[in-house]
Order: C-alpha cells, then structure tokens, then sequence
C-alpha cells in the first residue's frame, strides 16, 4: 500500500533529493514523525542527513522560544492574578473553576481572538442577565446578593486577568500552549520566515487549523517558504454534507487548498478501493476487546498466502464478506499494518489482555494511563476515606470530637489487590488468642469479618490500629491526615510508595513499579511546588482538598509510554494518534453514537452563541474533526472491522446505538462505491457450540436420592421450624435454595437499623424485662424500660451509632413504643408470665409411601408464655404490620394450612404450629386451662393480642393435636416426593422480597 506518509516522502524527497538538512516537516503526531523518517529513509541507498520531522506541538514550543509551564503550577500563577485583582477571591472556590477557564483563554489564544472584544462581549451579556427582562412587569425585581455580584464580577474581571498572566508567564520565560501559539503566529514573520535556519517547511497530514495555526502556515505558504500536503479523499470533500469535509471545503473555498498539481494529490480511495467491512455488535464494552483479540489470533493462525487469493476476489467486487469475524491477514507479514483503535482508551488495558500470546509483535502508541492503574484506585480509596470521615461526640457528653472511618471505605481499601498482595508477601495472620479455637487466620479477612460481626459502622483510627496488629503499611493508610496540611497526606504517601516497593519487588511487576516511580515523581514536583506557594507573602493556604485536586490532575496528564518498534505489523492506538497514518487493516472499538463521536459537550465559560459569533470552536466543530479522522483511517485500508456495544444499559454514552458514521457507511458510502465495497454483519457468540442455555422461566430441581438424604437428615437432626415450613409452602425452590444446598444471604455492615434489626433489638429487650423482672415477681416502671432499652441496645447494635441520623429517630420511636407497651402491659391486672424466648419442640412419626416410618423433629422458638384472664396465651411480638385471614376450621383450614401462601396465611402457620407446640411439648399447663396463640403488633400496641384463627372439629385440644399431626404429615410427605420437585411460585408478589430473585432470574 502506498501510504499518505509515503507519497508525502517522495514528494519531499523529489524536490531535495539528499539536501535535506535545513527541511522542516512538521506532522500532527509524534508516531507519525517517526513514520515518515522511516518512508523518507526508503528513497536512497546512501547515507544522508534526514529532514528536521518534528510534531507540531514541539515545533510551536521550539519556533516561538516559550518554554510550556506545567498545569499545577500554572493553576498557582492564574490564582495570584486573580488574588491581585480581588484580594477576596476564596483559594478553594478558584480551583473549581479555573480549569476551565484556563481551557478558554487557551482557545482564546489558539483562535486569535482581540481579549478585549470577547471580555467586553461577555460583560455586557451578563449585564443583560441583570435587568431580568423575563420577568413580568408586575413581579418584584431581584436583590442582587453579594454572591450574585462577585459571579458578575468575575467576567468583568477577565479581560485584565488574562493580560496579567501573560504578563506574569513572559517574565519567567512560560507559557501554555495557546500562548506559545498565538505568540508564533504573531511573529511568525520574524521568528520562522526570515530566519535561514528554515530553509523550506512542510506541513504533512493537517485538517482542522486553528487561527494561529493558518495565520502562520499562510505567511509560510504565500512567502513560499511553506508547503502543505493535505490528505483528502473525493468522497468527503465533494459532498458539501459531509461534514469530515468541512474545513477542507472551507481551504479550498479560500484559495489555498491546492498549490501546483495538488488536484492530482486528491484521492478517491474511500469508494474506489476493494474493502471488505464487517459491523458487529456485543453486549458490552469488554466484549469488544474479546472480539478484536480472537480476530488477531485468527488471523496469525490463517496465514497469508490463502487470504491473498480471497483479496484477488474481492479486488473484482465478486467476493461474498464472511460469515463470522475473518481474517485481518497474516500479522507476520511484512507489508500488512494492522491497528487496533480504541474510541474509548480506557479500554486499553482490557485489550492488551484480551491479545492472545502468539501476538509478539506489538506498537502502543497510546500509553498507559496512571488513572487507569490500580495504584490510583489505592490512592483514591485513601483520599475517599478521609474525605467521608465523620466526627462523633462522646456519649458522657464531653465537648469532644472523635473522627472515625466509614466501615465500607476500609473494606475497600481491605480488599485491594495490592494489600491482598501485601498480606501474602509479609504472611500476616491473626493471634490465636483472638480466635476462640486459637486459630490464626489471614489477617486481612479476620479484620473484615470482625468488623462486620461488630457491626462496626465507623472505625476510630486507634481501633484500626489494633485491628491491624500495628502493621506498619495498614497503619500509614489508616491514619487520619489533617485538612488544612497536606504535608501529612505527602509523607504518608511516600511511606506508602516505600512499603508498596517491597511487594513489587518480590512479584517482579515491572508496571507497577514504574507506576509507583511515576506516582513519586509527581509527589516531589507537587512538594516543590506547595512549597514555593508557601514562601509567597500572603499565600493561600493549600488544603487537603486543594492538595487532592492537584494530585489528580497531575495522575490524570501522566502515562507510561510503551517501548517497542515502531514498525510493529499490529499497532493499539487511540483515534488522534491516526492523524496521517495509514494502515492495511483496521479494527475500531466502541463505535457507537456518544463515543464515536463524542456527546456534544463544551466545558466553558464562554456562551455558545458568542462563540459562534466570534468564530471559536463547538462541538459541531469536534464532530466535523472526528468525522475526517474516521474516514481517513478508512481511505487506504481494505479490511475493516467495526466493533460497537448493543446494551441499552451498557456504560457510558451512546447506550447501544451505532455511530452515525455505521449509518453513513451503510446508507451513502456503500451505494456510491459501485461494488467495490462489501459489508457484513457476523453474529458473535460466547460459550461451547451448540449449548443448550436452560429456560429459568421453566427452572425445577428435582428431588434426587441425595437431596432427599439432606431433607431427612434436616427434618430428623434439626427439626422442621415454621418459617422453613412457611418458606416451602410459599415457594419451593426457595426452601431449596436455603435449607437445601445452604446459600445464605451476604452479610453486610448496616449503618441503620434495618427492621429485622429493630425488632431483635425490642425483642431482646422484652426479654431481659421478662428475666430480670417479670419472672421474678419484681414491678416494672418507664426508668427501668429506659435503662434496659439502652443496654440491650449496645449488645445488639453494637457499633453502630445512634447519636445522630436516622438511628437517633428509631431509638426515640422505639422508646415511645415500648413505654405504651409498659402501660399497655400495667392494664392488665392478673397477667402472670410463665415463660420467654423458650425453645419447644416434639416428635411425630411420619408414615412415608415407601413404608418407611420417620420420627420428625418440630420445633420453634416462642417469645413469651403468659396467664391471663384463665387462659395460657402463647404470645409472638411482631414490629411490623399484622394481618391474619378470618377464622378458619376443619376442613377449610386443613387445605389452606396445607398449600396457602403470602404472610396472611403464614403468620396463621406460625400461630397454628406454637400452639401445636405448647400443647405436645411443655408442662407450663397443670391446671389444663384454655391455650391459645397471638400476637403483641407493636404497630398497634393498645389492640389486644391477635389471636389464631385456626381450628379443628370440635374445638378440643386432642382433636387439635391430631389434626395438626396429619397435615404435618402430609407436609412432610410432599418435602420428600420425588414427584414434586422444587419449583418457582406463581405468585409474583412473594419474590418482591426474596434474596434468591438473582437465582432463578424473577
């Protein structure tokens, strides 16, 4: 293929030949200056000097003699601008907002624009934005506030701020980019084409000039001291809709689009050319990387002699596209380029993982992020914990503060790769004498079941300290750092950096440990900095949250860049580093509406409608940039892939819809290419071949001779309780997911109280109002209910906190409902309490349909047995809401026991089976008086107890007792049925709260 770079060397190179030690040629990207030194080398046998290739950013910076500052340090130069013109503006409030405004002044720069004109055009619309012309004429005009005046006074405050920084950059010799810019653009004249170290430059491969950037190539290009050699394709620059021709269409228009013979330099490639395109959506974005890898592998394993004669074809328009992602070529050849194109570059990492190992030669152009890097997240996790760290007050009401860390933040940062890491590397285990076995554990997860069996919701930094066996690396992250001195956070991080070096040394993990050295010398050029602001009179102080900020931008603008050869036959690049490279074969990720391009988003402080006015760019121009990117790629290449996410929930913008350039390639470049262009769609799947996925809409277990050794096992060891029994009459498949193979729910920390935790709260307190009073005949009164309220709160809450939130609200509504218990209570007059939290159980035999006889424990837990008004009242406390179907007997009640569901009827069971209990399997009755079972709903706790609505025949206790036996029995003959195997319920509203919904996909 002969390349853009290609015919941009030869053309040099036939207007010099070997004279080319005073040309210049200036390229958009570095790996392109490294390409074309390679193209330009091709050309003679000889030795000879190579022409000056340089990309344009170094070229700008080395013509106008401006060195470039850096980001942190210009941030701290624009603040004393601004500390200058208004002595009152805030450090912290600065630091949001100067980011973007040093992005205007640097397109203010780019674009040429009079400060002045621009300044005084915002003024006077923020002006206007004063009158209130929206409001009507009867409505009260509005105060302006001195918040609302500062805003105003900032943008009139502009003008002299950006002619004050300039100013303040020159006399050190600094600029940013669009000042070094604009600077060479004004004295171009001077600077470049009058001085003879510039014999002759060329501008390779450019499209979208800024102002600066045509000022200067004009005065070149008109003193013929400059030349340009644009890259364009019919195809774009003929269609004036075609918006990846915008501003070709717009040099052109102007005159200076061609100089001698350029007409002949215009290409048609794009529908000229044999290209064979495949379009081919995945269900998210790591999938792409997936795709693109088995692509690669593919292809190094098909060679290529074979694909060449599927390449002759094509080249006659009659080959059909495949049918499955195909062939890039053999990757091993030495005139087939292969590029990977990341739309999105976070997907970097995934996509070196996803190349299979027989891919030995490969070219990352982009580099790798440190944002992007595990020791970020570590960073970050620590800069969260102190950012989300709370203050709590002492309970003895002492005016003193303890900060303490959220529990899920340590968690985090517990789990971390590189603790984990740690934790083997240094072999850290818990005491024995902190297990009640004397077992050690792995110290990290001892810690996090601790924190979690505690219940810890915050975690005071001496508590860390001991959790950690004051560890030397878990201690320097859990230290509190304070907010007005960063240099506590700075010298934590380097004991950080330390620590952390010792693990990268024993795994030999070359990119961490250039990570850990780029986060060092980021560390030391924000000390320096910090430190130079310090000796400013005067000088803001820098915070833990500025301190952050600065960090951050500065991980942000680092990556490590990637050494390898650069003509590497497969090459990972983001789609800015193609300016002016071309490549055989192309596959392009996330290309989808929102990435490919952009969302239409512009962070300024300039409006978009002065923007237009004053000729600045928008995102329409963004999208006309991309758009000639994307279709330059595609002008010289002849297999392209096109890889896009089809999720509608998938991350990110676009949310599974194709870019608009799939469209136009579908609807007008495909019908303008007269055959030459081929497209297919190939289905991409993931597992074995021919896999059978299960219908989970269908989903049953059956009921093998093992589960049902577990059921047996279950029903004569452990017993058959009523929320187990509940559990399968409501649905099946449920019970065996619990009681069966044993899946619990996760356990988590709960800052708040949950309602199971309200109610064991008030239940344990009940309780210990039952032992320590009531069942020892002493009186209770409200300070005594207070008082164990509060205790049993400590024990069951444990660390959580109740002096402020929500938990201070439930600790205020549960003291009020348990005090209108206690009066409820002193009411009745003859209640005596026979009994709480007591374990009952019985055994019944069970007559199986093999014959079998199997003795089955029931059981249950009751909360209180109590005497009152001549009965023996079985009683259950329920926090919640309490709803019981009507009265129930006989038969009627024997069917709906027996396979009714929702909580009517299994609050019935409850109530059915205690009662059941009481009579077969305790001697708390001697006198024999009635027995009945309800309820104490602390939703209501003035109503009288709720009593059970189920009976039997003639109401007496034996005919009760039998009749509970047979539906017990029967019960316990469908658990073990292998005819009725555990299914889903057809009762939707039983999922709403079932843990196990993200099982069986209900």
């Amino acid at each position: 293929m002969n390349t853009f770079l290609d015919q941009s060397a030869s053309h040099i190179f036939a207007n010099h030949g070997i004279a080319l030690d005073d040309v210049w040629v200036i390229l958009p990207t570095r790996r392109g200056v490294s390409l074309f030194k390679q193209a330009i080398a091709h050309h003679s046998e000889v030795p000879f000097l190579a022409p000056h290739t340089i990309a344009v950013d170094d070229f700008i910076t080395q013509a106008s003699g401006l060195q470039l500052i850096d980001s942190v340090s210009l941030l701290f130069e624009t603040f004393e601008v601004f500390r200058q013109i208004d002595p009152n503006v805030e450090f912290e409030q600065f630091i949001g907002w100067a980011s973007v405004l040093l992005a205007d002044f640097d397109r203010i720069d780019q674009y040429l624009l009079e400060p002045h004109e621009l300044f005084s055009y915002l003024s006077a619309a923020k002006t206007l934005e004063r009158w209130n012309l929206d409001l009507p004429k009867a409505a009260k005009p509005l105060v302006e506030t001195a918040g609302t005046a500062r805003y105003f006074q900032l943008f009139e405050n502009l003008n002299m701020a950006y002619h004050a920084l300039h100013l303040r950059l020159e006399e050190q010799g600094l600029a940013y980019r669009g000042m070094a810019y604009r600077r060479l653009a004004e004295n171009v004249e001077t600077l470049v084409r009058d001085n003879p170290a510039y014999e002759k430059l060329y501008f390779v491969g450019f499209n979208a000039l800024s102002r600066a950037e045509e000022k200067m190539l004009r005065t070149l290009v008109e003193a013929d001291k400059g030349e340009m050699l644009w890259d364009a394709d019919a195809y774009y620059l003929d269609d004036p809709k075609q918006e990846a021709g915008q501003f070709l269409r717009k040099y052109r228009d102007d005159g200076w689009l061609f100089g001698k013979n350029d007409r002949q330099r215009i290409g048609n490639e794009l529908t000229r050319t044999p290209k064979t395109i495949r379009i081919i959506g995945v269900p998210n974005a790591s999938m792409q990387t997936k795709v693109a890898g088995k692509i690669c592998k593919e292809e190094g394993e098909r060679g290529g002699e074979g694909r060449r004669g599927q390449e002759g074809e094509r080249g006659q328009g009659q080959g059909q596209p495949p049918s499955s992602p195909s062939s890039l070529s053999s990757l091993s050849s030495p005139h087939k380029k292969t590029a990977i194109i990341l739309a999105d570059e976070t997907l970097l990492v995934p996509m070196l993982y996803a190349l299979d190992e027989s891919v030995t030669e490969l070219n990352v152009t982009m580099g790798l992020s440190l944002r992007s890097s595990l020791l970020f997240t570590l960073v970050d996790t620590v800069f969260e914990m102190q950012r989300t760290m709370h203050e709590f007050r002492t309970r003895d009401g002492r005016d003193l503060k303890i900060p303490k860390f959220h529990h899920r933040h340590v968690v985090k940062a517990l789990n971390h790769p590189f603790l984990q890491q740690y934790e083997r590397v240094r072999n850290l285990l818990s005491r024995p004498e902190d297990d009640e076995y004397g077992i050690e554990h792995p110290l990290l997860g001892w810690i996090q079941e601790t924190i979690l069996t505690r219940q810890w919701a915050y975690l005071a930094e001496r508590d860390l300290a001991e959790l950690c066996q004051h560890d030397e690396l878990l201690t320097t992250i859990f230290q509190r750092w304070p907010t007005d001195d960063p240099t506590v956070a700075i010298r934590s991080l380097y004991k950080l950096i330390e620590l952390l070096r010792d693990v990268y040394r024993a795994t030999q993990d070359a990119i961490e440990t250039e990570y850990l050295y780029l986060f060092f010398t980021l560390l030391q050029q924000l000390e320096t900095t910090i430190e130079k602001q310090r000796q400013i009179a005067d000088a803001p102080p820098v915070t833990l949250r500025s301190f952050r900020q600065f960090l951050y931008e500065l991980i942000r603008q680092t990556t490590i860049p990637f050494t390898s050869e650069g003509n590497s036959q497969l090459q990972v690049m983001g789609m800015l580093e193609t300016r002016a490279i071309d490549f055989d074969r192309v596959i392009i990720l996330s290309a989808n509406e929102g990435t490919l391009p952009q969302t239409r988003r512009l962070n300024s402080l300039i409006p978009f409608d002065i923007a237009i006015e004053l000729g600045l760019p928008t995102y329409r121009d963004q999208e006309a940039v991309m758009a000639y990117h994307f279709y330059r790629l595609l002008q010289r290449a002849s297999d392209i892939t096109l890889i896009y996410t089809t999720s509608p929930n998938a991350y990110g913008p676009g949310k599974g819809e194709p870019s608009r350039f799939i469209r136009q390639i579908e609807h007008e470049l495909i019908p303008r290419s007269r055959g030459n262009i081929t497209v297919s769609y190939p289905t991409v799947r993931f597992g074995k071949p021919n896999e059978i996925v299960p219908d989970k809409g269908e989903w049953t277990v059956a009921k093998t001779p093992d589960i049902q050794d577990r059921i047996r096992r279950t029903l004569t060891q452990k017993g058959l309780y009523p929320t187990a029994l509940n559990q399968f009459v409501d649905c099946s498949l449920s019970y065996y997911f619990s009681r069966v193979v044993g899946i619990s729910e996760e356990e988590e920390v709960e800052e708040k109280m949950g309602s199971r935790e309200f109610g064991d709260w008030l239940h344990k307190t009940l309780e210990t109002l039952d032992i320590n009073y009531h069942l020892q005949g002493q009186p209770v009164d409200e300070e005594i209910v207070k008082a164990v309220l509060e205790s049993t709160f400590k024990d069951v809450m444990k660390g959580r906190v109740m002096e402020s939130g929500i938990n201070l609200m439930l600790y205020d509504v549960a003291r009020r409902l348990m005090l209108d218990f206690q009066r409820q209570q002193a009411t009745l007059i003859d209640l005596t309490v026979l009994g709480t939290e007591q374990k009952l159980e019985t055994t019944i035999n069970v007559l199986l349909d093999s014959g079998e006889i199997l003795p089955v424990k029931i059981a249950g837990k009751i909360d209180r047995i109590e005497r009152y008004n001549g009965k023996i009242r079985i009683v259950d406390y329920k926090t919640g809401k309490v709803d019981l179907p009507g009265t129930k007997s006989g038969t009627d009640a024997r069917q709906q026991l027996l396979a009714e569901g929702g909580s009517k009827w299994g609050k019935a069971r409850q109530l059915w089976l205690y009662k059941y209990l009481f009579l077969t399997g305790t001697d708390l009755n001697p006198h024999q008086l009635p027995v009945t079972a309800g309820f104490y709903s602390f939703r209501d706790v003035k109503a009288s107890l709720k009593e059970n609505p189920i009976s039997f025949g003639e109401g007496s206790e034996a005919d009760y007792v039998t009749q509970t036996e047979q539906i017990l029995g029967d019960l316990v003959r469908r658990l073990l049925d292998p005819a009725e195997p555990f299914r889903k319920t057809d009762a939707i509203e039983t999922c709403k709260y079932c843990p196990y919904t993200g099982i069986c996909g209900r």
